[in-house]
C-alpha cells in the first residue's frame, strides 16, 4: 500500500518483563517514549546527519520521529512500516514524505517496482523494534530480541540488494560497553554486520564507517540498564555499508 504525502490514511523491554510476554499496547507506548527521548537529545538528528545521498528509503518509521529528522536534513524520504497506526502518526507529523505499508521480510514486485521508482541512494532501518508476537520461540527472549532484529537487518541488506540505484545502507542498534572500548564496539559490530547480516550482498562495511554516540541521560536508559556495571553507558551504534561496485 503506498500512501502518497498529504494523502489521508504509521528497544528494550521492561527488565520486569520478558520480551516475550510484553503486551502490544505496552510496547507501543515504550517505543513512543522512547522514540521522543531520543529524538530529544538530538540521536536522530545525528543519524540523519551520517547519511548520504538525498533519496532516502526508511525501513521501520514507526512513530515518525526519525523520517522527520531525515525531512528536515533536506532528504526526500520514502517510509515503510508495517503497522498502519504507526504510519498515520508519522504521516500527521511529517506529511511531506512518502509512506507505503509492507513487511519487507516478504516483499513482492509490486513493491520493488514502487521502490525502484522512487529510485533511493541510501536505505536507513534504525533502532528496530522487537515485538513479542514477532519474536522466535525456540531460543531465550534475549536472544530472541537479537535474532528478530538480524533477521530484519538481514532482509533490509538483502531488499537493497534487488534495488540498483543504493549506494550505501545505515543501520543503527542500542548497546552498551565502557565507552573508552569503543574502538572494540567497533570491531564487533563490523564483524557482527559483515558475517550475520550482509552474507552475499553486494555491500560490504569496514570499521571506520562505525560511529558511536551515548544516550546515558537518565530519561532515555531502561529499566533494564540500570544493572550495569559501573563505567558502562548504553550508546547507539550506527553502521554504514557501501555498495561494493565489483561484486559478480
Amino acid at each position: 500500500m503506498l500512501i502518497k504525502p498529504g494523502s489521508p490514511t504509521c528497544a528494550t523491554t521492561d527488565a520486569t518483563i520478558s520480551a516475550f510476554d510484553e503486551p502490544l499496547e505496552a510496547t507501543l507506548i515504550r517505543w513512543k517514549t522512547e522514540a521522543g527521548a531520543l529524538e530529544q537529545a538530538g540521536i536522530y538528528d545525528w543519524l540523519a546527519g551520517r547519511v548520504q545521498g538525498t533519496r532516502v528509503l526508511e525501513i521501520g518509521c514507526g512513530f515518525g520521529h526519525s523520517t522527520a529528522s531525515l525531512v528536515q536534513a533536506g532528504k526526500s524520504v520514502f517510509a515503510l512500516d508495517n503497522r498502519m497506526d504507526c504510519l498515520e502518526a508519522a504521516r500527521e507529523r511529517t506529511p511531506d514524505a512518502t509512506y507505503g505499508m509492507a513487511d519487507i521480510q516478504y516483499y513482492d514486485d509490486r513493491l520493488l517496482n514502487d521502490l525502484r521508482g522512487f529510485a533511493p541512494e541510501a536505505v536507513v532501518c534504525w533502532l528496530a523494534g522487537a515485538p513479542a508476537q514477532a519474536l522466535p520461540r525456540d531460543v531465550p527472549a534475549t536472544y530472541a530480541v537479537m535474532q528478530h532484529r538480524l533477521a530484519l537487518q538481514q532482509a533490509v541488506v538483502r531488499l537493497a540488494g534487488l534495488l540498483e540505484t543504493p549506494q550505501t545502507i545505515h543501520l543503527a542498534d542500542r548497546t552498551a560497553f565502557p565507552w573508552k572500548m569503543k574502538a572494540a564496539g567497533r570491531q564487533t559490530m563490523t564483524r557482527l554486520i559483515t558475517t550475520a547480516v550482509i552474507l552475499k550482498a553486494p555491500f560490504s562495511l569496514v570499521e571506520a564507517d562505525v560511529h558511536y554516540r551515548k544516550i546515558g541521560e537518565s530519561s532515555l536508559v531502561s529499566k533494564s540498564d540500570h544493572g550495569l556495571l559501573q563505567g558502562v553507558v548504553p550508546v547507539v551504534g550506527e553502521a554504514t555499508l557501501k555498495r561494493r561496485h565489483n561484486h559478480v
